[in-house]
């Protein structure tokens, strides 16, 4: 495979990720969703929380059976608007994505182009960068995120190092 190619791969991936990411945000908030299980699943005894959560650890099914068996079980226990409502936002997220993603590849390079340019021009105050960084994020809101995910992963810091606002 290319390097070309390679990266062309690597970039969708990332665009992928960043745009899962700020639709997160920008629609209802679950953290800890998943760490405690669904509100749905408050009124059920452990025993049965175990049996729900079985369903996705049998990798023979596949993911229409998971979600048939998943259905079932709530229909059983009595949440199963729960269920259609959660399959229905996954579809609606992820026809989105579809949709907006190719924007958010395309966009990539030119972007790239002119937050390096900002970057390297050392003609200019921190906060005149700033305010270019933020005038650019208007014209790009997804790639810009983006590309400083992009430098995350191939610099390995965890977070971008970004000027200090003041």
């Amino acid at each position: 495979m290319s390097l070309n190619t390679s990266l062309l791969i690597a970039l969708f991936f990332v665009a992928s990720l960043t745009f899962a990411q700020k639709v997160a945000k920008n629609e209802k908030s679950h953290i800890g969703r998943f760490v405690h299980g669904p509100t749905y699943l408050s009124n059920l005894t452990k025993e049965e929380k175990k049996e729900y959560f079985e369903t996705f650890k049998d990798k023979s099914l596949t993911i229409n059976q998971q979600e048939e068996k998943r259905l079932a079980f709530a229909q059983k226990h009595g949440f199963a608007d729960a269920i259609k409502e959660d399959q229905k936002e996954k579809q609606e997220n992820n026809d989105k994505v579809k949709q907006e993603r190719p924007a958010v590849i395309k966009d990539l390079a030119a972007a790239n182009e002119e937050l390096v340019k900002i970057y390297d021009n050392k003609d200019q105050t921190v906060k005149q960068q700033q305010e270019a960084v933020e005038k650019l994020k208007e014209k790009y809101p997804h790639a810009i995120p983006t590309l400083y995910y992009i430098s995350r992963l191939i610099t390995g810091s965890k977070v971008h190092a970004k000027p200090n606002k003041d």
